[in-house]
């Protein structure tokens, strides 16, 4: 089943990217599956900005990212003409970099981590050094962005109408716009509504320290302003090896072809909605599997880079009591009850 935008935010070749696709898993479980997710709060930042002035023809926008809303923003900005720089990091794959210049958008590499072996807090650096050298920038910061998390509203209610507006959320969390913004949107309707976080380890979102992160596109190391904590009732972190297991299981079992982020949350999801019947679970897939096709599809890369879990090896998520107790843990799969508190 397609779901597609009341209001369509803009007409291009691309726009097909933005419209998200439905899919019943299960009796109790719902995909909410995009091409390219990021698109809407990439719209939605460029034309607020563009609106208010911010963003003129000759504006130089930057931002930081090595996944999706590179992509998001790269056709956002091909679409309105404008000059775009992205600082990224190796984890930024050859061919989403040669899809990104070919959008006429300017790559720029940090080839350095910081001393917890990620990149977050050099890129971010060297996108402050961008804005302050070029007095015509525009820093898009989809991290503290407010426009960001406003752009989910649409899905909220495009969840509402096709399945309800008493579910449970799960969704993984980066920036904070999608899964704050989507449950927020939801709660305005309806209260009891859940949100799940799917975090990874070596994340500082929810209260871990910071440290190197093998899975991507989830996570951060820093704490963006659009993560509102208190709207989060749940908090699952999983490996990089078991969330590329979901991933390929939600292709051999469904016929679901989506990223690594994806399969993370869909094995919260499977696993919470088979304990709990009653309620209906809706996970978010942020993007397809087309640029996994060298790495989580292939399992000799999986292999290589010790990604590859054992057909026979069975995984069981361990509850803890609190942050303090899942940093430093070899587990693949640790969660707590959040109960909607602010941050620790």
């Amino acid at each position: 089943m397609e779901m597609k935008l009341r209001h369509k935010p803009f007409e291009s070749p691309y726009e097909e990217l933005i419209h998200p696709h439905l899919y019943r898993v299960r009796d109790n479980l719902f995909l909410v599956q995009f091409k390219v997710m990021k698109v809407l709060p990439a719209f939605n930042i460029v034309r607020r900005a563009m609106d208010r002035g911010e963003i003129k023809q000759d504006s130089l926008v930057v931002d930081t990212s090595s996944g999706t809303f590179a992509l998001g923003l790269a056709l956002v900005c091909h679409h309105f003409k404008l000059k775009l720089k992205i600082v990224s990091d190796p984890a930024l794959d050859k061919n989403l970099k040669a899809r990104l210049e070919d959008l006429g958008a300017q790559v720029v590499v940090v080839e350095q981590p910081d001393e917890q072996g990620n990149y977050q807090s050099k890129r971010l650096q060297v996108v402050k050094q961008i804005v302050e050298e070029n007095k015509n920038a525009f820093w898009c910061n989809q991290y503290d962005n407010p426009d960001n998390l406003q752009s989910y509203s649409l899905i909220a209610d495009l969840i509402a109408e096709k399945i309800g507006d008493q579910v449970s959320l799960v969704g993984a969390v980066g920036s904070g716009g999608s899964t704050s913004g989507i449950i927020q949107a939801l709660r305005d309707r309806n209260p009891d509504s859940k949100m799940i976080a799917v975090d990874t380890f070596g994340s500082v979102l929810f209260g871990l320290n910071d440290s190197k992160r093998q899975l991507r596109g989830l996570g951060n190391s820093v704490v963006p302003k659009n993560l509102k904590h208190d709207l989060y009732d749940e908090v699952h972190w999983v490996s990089a090896r078991l969330a590329y297991s979901w991933t390929r299981n939600l292709h051999r079992k469904h016929a679901i072809y989506a990223g690594g982020t994806t399969g993370a949350c869909y094995g919260v999801a499977d696993f919470l909605s088979r304990n709990s019947p009653d309620e209906t679970f809706v996970f978010i897939g942020p993007d397809d599997g087309v640029r996994y096709m060298e790495t989580i599809y292939n399992d000799d890369w999986l292999r290589e880079n010790q990604f590859l879990l054992a057909s026979n090896e069975l995984v069981e998520p361990q509850e803890c009591i609190g942050p303090w107790d899942v940093s430093g843990s070899p587990h693949d799969w640790a969660f707590m009850k959040w109960n909607r508190k602010s941050a620790l």
